[in-house]
This record gives structure tokens, C-alpha cells and sequence, in this order.
């Protein structure tokens, strides 16, 4: 069987399942399914940064708590507003958020630009925490999960939580998809060669800047639209949403996938989710075991988890060979 062959049928067996989810699973496993796949598109979004863009991001939770807040406001606001439309806003200002803070980060590197996007996203935390008549602080805000309109189809309930799954399953995977597309275009190119050496890149003709601005604005749309989708499903906005915690998950997750490998955040969103699920019911201290598990992914695991998927990997492991 061709490599091309094997890649169509295990992709169909992964949708096949995905869309057998609801019907397979009681409904608290689809809960976190939900938050899986949330997951999984901020922590795909980070990786374009990190893995294909070699810029670490130490306040990625900004867009998304952008656009956390931005579909909350709006739903709360503007009650007729249909809910895809409210989806676009939270994508949208998870874009114009990223491109703000990207206008005065990505010309540096290094520590100083992980620490910029840190100071911009504690910022927006202590906004969030001080602005209590529009965010009401740390309390949080209630949100009314509105209906979804599809033409042909009227409204449906997203009350039901195999709607909410199925709505969360489609637009996720058309973020990650978005990101793929963005990566096979020559822009995407781009950003990979300026990972290695931007300096080199511009010599080549490359505008460093705008090209760097332009995936780091795209990475928080997409982060934008994850915060909006969570908004949703947790009916509730907090400033968890968008406090430092927020950003250190996405970079657990993607580290632990692996990064620079298109799927292994992904793999990481499901690893991070389901090991938090599983420790935090056995420990409050869960966050100590998660943080020695980064280490020895870092130490021990230089491609993430998603390494072990490969059969060279696992052939030399086996056989004791040096690699």
C-alpha cells in the first residue's frame, strides 16, 4: 500500500471516530472531548509560532483571552447577534489584538521577545482584573449560550452538548486546516526560513518584519477564535482566560506533541487534557506532576511525544542501538 493510501485510510478512520464521538462516549467524556479540541487549536496556533516561526510567545493567552472576552461581551450585548457571527468577532479580535502587540515584538528576539509578549499579556490580565464594570474582575461574567442558525436547518440548541461538539469539532478543524494551507503557502516558506536565519532571509528580499507580524497576527486569530469557542462551551469568562497560567498550558502542550511537527500539538492538547483530567482527580498538587513530566520530555524527549510515532525511533529503542 502507498504512503498516500495509508495516510487516506487512517485519516477516514480519524474522522469516522471523531464523528462517532457523541454516540460512543457518555457525556461527561464529551465534555472533554470539548476541551480537547479547544485545546488543540490554541495549541496548534502557538506552534506556528514556536515550532515553524522559532518565536516564543510567553503571553499567547492574550488573543485568546481576547477573544474569550470579546464572545462573551457580545453574546451578553448583543443578543441577537447569530453565533457565528459572534465566533468571527472573537477571531477577529484575537487578530487585531495579536496585531497590536506584534507591532512592538516582533522586531526583537530571544528572551526579550518572550518577555514583551509576557508584559503585553499581563496588561490585558490587569485589565481584565481592574475593569469590573465591563469584565467584572475575577468574579467573572455569565454567559447565555446563544442558539445556532443554519439556513435550511432553523435553530439549533447547542444546550445539547453533541451539538456543541459536533459546532466545536467543525470549526476547530477548519482553524487547523487554515493553519496547514498557510504553511504550504509561500508566505509559510517564508517563516520557516527565517527560523533558521533572518538575517539571511532578508539579504534574500524578504520584509522580516511584515512577514513576522503577519503569522504572529494569524496565530492569535486563531487563537482568538479557540477563546471564543471556550467561552462558549464553559458558559463563563474569567480572567483565567487570559492570566499566565493560560500561556504556559499552550507551551506544555506543545512541547510535550512536539514542536515544529505539524500534528504534535495536537497530540499534546489530548496527552495535557486527558493527564490533567486523570491527576487532578487523585491530587491537588497535579501541577507538580505535570511540570516533571515536561522536564523529562525536555530532557529525554527531544521530538515531544509525537516522536514516538516513528517507526525509526521505535526500531532503534528497541534494538538498543545508538541513534
Amino acid at each position: 500500500m502507498s504512503r498516500y493510501g495509508a495516510f487516506q485510510i487512517g485519516g477516514g478512520g480519524v474522522a469516522a471516530v471523531l464523528l462517532l464521538f457523541p454516540i460512543i462516549l457518555p457525556e461527561i467524556k464529551i465534555h472533554l472531548a470539548i476541551e480537547i479540541l479547544i485545546f488543540a487549536l490554541l495549541a496548534v496556533s502557538f506552534n506556528l509560532l514556536l515550532g515553524y516561526g522559532g518565536m516564543l510567545a510567553f503571553g499567547h493567552a492574550a488573543p485568546f483571552g481576547v477573544g474569550a472576552y470579546a464572545a462573551a461581551l457580545s453574546c451578553n450585548h448583543l443578543p441577537g447577534m447569530p453565533l457565528l457571527v459572534t465566533l468571527l468577532i472573537a477571531a477577529l479580535s484575537g487578530f487585531v489584538g495579536a496585531l497590536f502587540i506584534g507591532f512592538f515584538c516582533v522586531r526583537l528576539k530571544g528572551a526579550y521577545f518572550a518577555l514583551i509578549t509576557l508584559a503585553f499579556q499581563m496588561f490585558l490580565f490587569a485589565a481584565a482584573l481592574k475593569w469590573r464594570s465591563v469584565t467584572r474582575g475575577d468574579d467573572g461574567m455569565g454567559v447565555v449560550r446563544p442558539e445556532l442558525y443554519l439556513p435550511g436547518l432553523g435553530s439549533i440548541s447547542l444546550m445539547n452538548i453533541h451539538n456543541l461538539y459536533y459546532l466545536t469539532l467543525v470549526l476547530v478543524v477548519v482553524g487547523i486546516v487554515a493553519c496547514y494551507l498557510f504553511l504550504r503557502t509561500p508566505l509559510g516558506n517564508a517563516v520557516m526560513c527565517m527560523r533558521e536565519n533572518d538575517v539571511r532571509a532578508s539579504f534574500l528580499g524578504y520584509d522580516v518584519f511584515l512577514t513576522k507580524l503577519t503569522v504572529f497576527s494569524f496565530a492569535g486569530l486563531l487563537a482568538g477564535l479557540a477563546g471564543g469557542l471556550f467561552v462558549l462551551f464553559q458558559e463563563f469568562v474569567a480572567t483565567t482566560a487570559i492570566d499566565v497560567n493560560r500561556s504556559f498550558a499552550a507551551l506544555l502542550m506543545t512541547v510535550i506533541g512536539g514542536t515544529g511537527h505539524f500534528l504534535g500539538p495536537v497530540l499534546g492538547a489530548i496527552f495535557y487534557t486527558v493527564f490533567q483530567d486523570w491527576i487532578s482527580s487523585l491530587t491537588k498538587h497535579w501541577i507538580l506532576f505535570m511540570g516533571i513530566l515536561f522536564v523529562i520530555v525536555v530532557m529525554y524527549l527531544e521530538g515531544g511525544l509525537i516522536s514516538l510515532l516513528k517507526w525509526e525511533r521505535i526500531r532503534v529503542w528497541v534494538s538498543g542501538q545508538k541513534e
